[in-house]
């Protein structure tokens, strides 16, 4: 492959000087005389491009480069104008050919049924880079070097056989936003690992211990963040991780990955399959040229008769061919060892949208195999309307012996199949000992509850239309409603953070008010389900992005936030009708991203604050915040920090618990960080082993490939635990339970000093570390943390703690600042009741 690469980069750097140079002649053309320009044009498009001497051309501006594309790709008769915007659905008044020069090439819009564009990028250039528009390197280059623009199907070839019990391998794409291997996903591998010999690769970063779930039903797993969905992880293993030499010993090679729940054994399936003859297979076929109907006859075609039928035919939309789908894939032999299904295998990389990912690589493989003449087969002997994994016609399937069922079918219903939400009741008729308690707890932890809401709506009317539930509204619609709704002063609103869960000041407001029966609390979830218990006297609990959520929040008179309001709520909502009151930063740290960043400060009515020293920094930072508008009320995200364990809420307390018993009594150090991952000390393993440590990383993005979990995975700590907000609900339990937390001048950990924990700062190198916490107002009062100017200096620090037993330091407060009673939440609530009676 590194060769065959290699060839193409110098074909497409080749292609692109020349290109550089005509572009800049046509340009300095086109200001003389247009048909100058246009001359040009019919040159380079009847003889090619000539060759660039030794130096090479700089790139002329973009907008150039555009114009002269459209000029070429206008004159070459390659592109069918008005059949593409009719084809592609642009707005009326779009040119065709400036927009296919601009973007569609680049997101597959096929030029015309005369190019196939996907096929001829994958055959002559580099599929792993869009420098260069294939169809412009066509009219240019291509065609006069006689390369086709269209595959020229091969003759069928005699179908694959298996001779006995086949050897195979499966390679398992995985992805968990949680980091989690899930018990369904633990099951699935486990029956495939009866057939298969199983390799894993999850795409992310797993909390730690995760991948030790797999080591009894897989033959090798790992987690490696890539972001090019399953086909990224089928290619990394093909390639890298398992290596087309050890594949060579398998018969047979499986891609499959965890959109799927297992409903029942594979044994039928396998065992009907060997017995086929068929270079590749999966489970059933695809295409919309047989979409489903509630009107028209949408009967199951032969699959025989639907190949002679739709192979063959080019599209305008990829979609449209004959598919097998990736979630469930086998490759035999002559497949395997064929160079163009290893090159488009091999060359699969990261796409701006997923709809890429299923035309270049799910659909694309598919084409390039049936024109290769390469026969396969499907496990339902027919072709279901499109797509039967979606669609209406699924509990057929089950009951024909289908082994599988889609999550985001029972999640998101994407073609709004009505009656869904029974979907439990109809498949436990069907097979009563499929796993539905697991599937339905993995549902609702992965799936927003707006889009559960939306999946469930939908119903069929007594017309036989289906009736889909209305969705949130956005922009002059949002305005209009909130309007004419009235807002009200005891209707208070707060929003949970973009993690998923309740800021700790959120809470600790929420706490001193929740069994308050004058209030009206609404608690506007986002993307995940809540896993704060805040049940209480009048609390409701709505998604933010459906219309039952908005309804309430229009009618919020005061909104709460911990973040600037165009963040904590994403609609544009005028002041006169709201209060927005912010809970509190924490404390002040300079410098911070609180700044003038082009954020709204200017519509927060007030600010908590821990001292009057806060105050002034958040007002000289922020001309927006003047002083009158902070509450020197102390922090109500403090107040959880310093309570007794007794009186935390339930939740909080038995997370606390949980985190406490997994230690085991061993202390917690706490690698607290929002900035590149810096070396790591050395002898970081061996201080953890010698004074028996647990080492905690809790980091904003945990799937960052240059994070500091995974630099921390990578090491081999004995004992790491991940406390990203995925997996540890609330920042407060780590803070309780640390013993000493390590931080490149992270804000949240500054709540440290509130515990008396000790604190380690990594001071260098790097602008973020240039001041740190307490740098902002030195000697008011706030304990100070240890700085720590190297990986040497935080070992000696952490080594000297160890010894002494993790002492925790005194906690001090300025002059006058309120007290760290746990009752700032009580104040700040004091002056939001104020405000409201205003």
């Amino acid at each position: 492959m590194e060769e065959l690469i290699a060839q193409r980069r110098a074909e497409v750097a080749d292609f692109r000087r020349r290109w550089f140079r005509f572009a800049r002649r046509w340009r300095a053309a086109s200001r003389r005389d247009p048909d100058e320009a246009r001359a040009l044009v019919a040159t380079a498009l009847a003889e090619g491009l000539p060759p660039v001497g030794a130096a090479d051309p700089a790139p002329p501006p973009d907008a150039v480069q555009h114009a002269c594309a459209r000029a070429v790709v206008a004159a070459s008769g390659l592109i069918d104008a008005e059949e593409y915007a009719v084809q592609h659905r642009l707005r009326r008044g779009t040119d065709p050919v400036r927009h296919f020069v601009e973007e569609g090439w680049r997101s597959l819009r096929t030029p015309s049924l005369r190019f196939d564009l996907w096929w001829y990028w994958v055959e002559h250039l580099d599929p792993t880079d869009d420098a260069v528009n294939p169809l412009l390197h066509y009219a240019l280059r291509g065609r006069h070097e006689g390369l086709a623009p269209l595959p020229s199907p091969a003759e069928p070839r005699p179908p694959t056989r298996l001779d006995g019990q086949p050897r195979r391998a499966c390679l398992f794409a995985g992805y968990d936003r949680d980091g989690l291997v899930d018990d369904t996903v633990v099951a699935y591998l486990a029956e495939l690992s009866r057939h298969a010999d199983v390799f894993y690769l999850a795409d992310g970063v797993l909390e730690p211990g995760q991948l030790d779930r797999l080591a009894d039903v897989t033959a090798g797993a790992w987690s490696v963040p890539h972001g090019a969905y399953d086909f990224g992880s089928f290619s990394l293993l093909a390639r890298d991780l398992v290596g087309w030499q050890r594949l060579a010993a398998y018969d047979e090679v499986v891609l499959a990955n965890d959109s799927c729940y297992l409903l029942r054994g594979l044994d039928d399936v396998f065992a009907e399959m060997n017995g086929r003859a068929a270079d590749w297979w999966s489970l059933q076929a695809t295409s919309m040229e047989h979409d489903e109907s509630y009107k028209h006859d949408d009967s199951p075609i032969p699959l025989a008769e639907a190949k002679r039928r739709f192979v063959g035919p080019r599209h305008w939309t990829d979609d449209r061919f004959l598919h097998l789908s990736s979630y469930f894939l086998a490759f035999r032999r002559p497949v395997l060892d064929d160079p163009g299904f290893r090159w488009r295998l091999d060359t699969v990389t990261r796409q701006e949208e997923k709809r890429l990912v299923i035309h270049k690589y799910e659909v694309g493989i598919s084409r390039y195999l049936v024109d290769s003449g390469f026969d396969f087969d499907t496990f339902l002997p027919d072709l279901w309307a499109f797509h039967p994994l979606y669609g209406r016609h699924f509990f057929e399937l089950v009951e024909r012996g289908f082994p599988l069922v889609k999550r985001n079918y029972l999640g998101e219903n994407p073609r709004h199949v009505a009656g869904l939400e029974h979907w439990e009741e109809r498949l436990r008729h069907l097979v009563p000992d499929a796993p539905f308690a697991a599937m339905r707890t993995h549902l609702e932890r992965v799936t927003s509850p707006a889009m559960l809401r939306e999946a469930y709506g939908a119903r069929l009317g007594e017309d036989g239309r289906r009736h889909i539930p209305l969705r949130a509204t956005q922009g002059f619609g949002l305005r209009r409603l909130d309007r004419e709704t009235p807002s009200f002063r005891h209707w208070w609103a707060f929003p949970v953070s973009s993690s998923g869960r309740l800021d700790p000041g959120m809470r600790a407001v929420l706490e001193e008010v929740r069994d308050d029966p004058s209030l009206h609390k609404v608690v506007l979830t986002r993307g995940r389900p809540l896993t704060d218990d805040v049940a209480g006297a009048r609390v409701t609990v709505l998604p933010m992005d459906t219309p039952d959520g908005q309804a309430a929040m229009v009618r919020c008179g005061l909104m709460l936030a911990d973040d600037t309001p165009d963040m904590a709520y994403p609609f544009s909502f005028p002041r006169s009708r709201h209060d927005y009151v912010h809970v509190g930063l924490g404390l002040p740290v300079l410098p911070h991203p609180l700044g003038p960043d082009g954020r709204d400060w200017a519509r927060v009515e007030a600010l908590a604050a821990c001292s009057a020293g806060e105050a002034l920094v958040r007002t000289a930072a922020v001309p927006d915040l003047d002083l009158t508008r902070s509450w020197v009320t102390g922090l109500p995200r403090h107040d959880h920090l310093v309570l007794a364990p007794e009186h935390l809420p339930a939740d909080l307390r038995a997370e606390e618990q949980r985190l406490r018993e997994s230690l085991d009594g061993r202390p917690l150090v706490v690698w607290w960080t929002r900035g590149p991952v810096q070396p790591l000390p050395a002898d970081l393993v061996a201080w953890a082993r010698e004074h028996d440590v647990v080492v905690g990383v809790r980091e904003p993005r945990v799937d960052r490939p240059d994070g500091w979990t995974r630099a921390m995975l990578d090491l081999g700590l004995p004992r790491l635990v991940g406390l990203s907000d995925r997996a540890v609900s609330s920042p407060v339990p780590v803070h309780r339970v640390a013993s000493a937390v390590v931080t490149d001048d992270d804000l949240q950990a500054a709540d440290a000093l509130v515990t008396g924990v000790p604190l380690l700062q990594v001071t260098g190198p790097g602008p973020t570390s240039a001041r740190g916490i307490g740098a902002a107002l030195p000697g008011e009062g706030w304990a100070e943390p240890t700085r720590c100017p190297d990986a040497d200096a935080i070992m000696d620090e952490l080594t000297k703690l160890a010894v002494a037993g993790f002492p925790r330091r005194e906690v001090t407060v300025p002059a006058g600042a309120p007290r760290l009673d746990g009752a700032a939440a009580r104040r700040f609530v004091h002056r939001l009741r104020s405000l409201s009676r205003r």
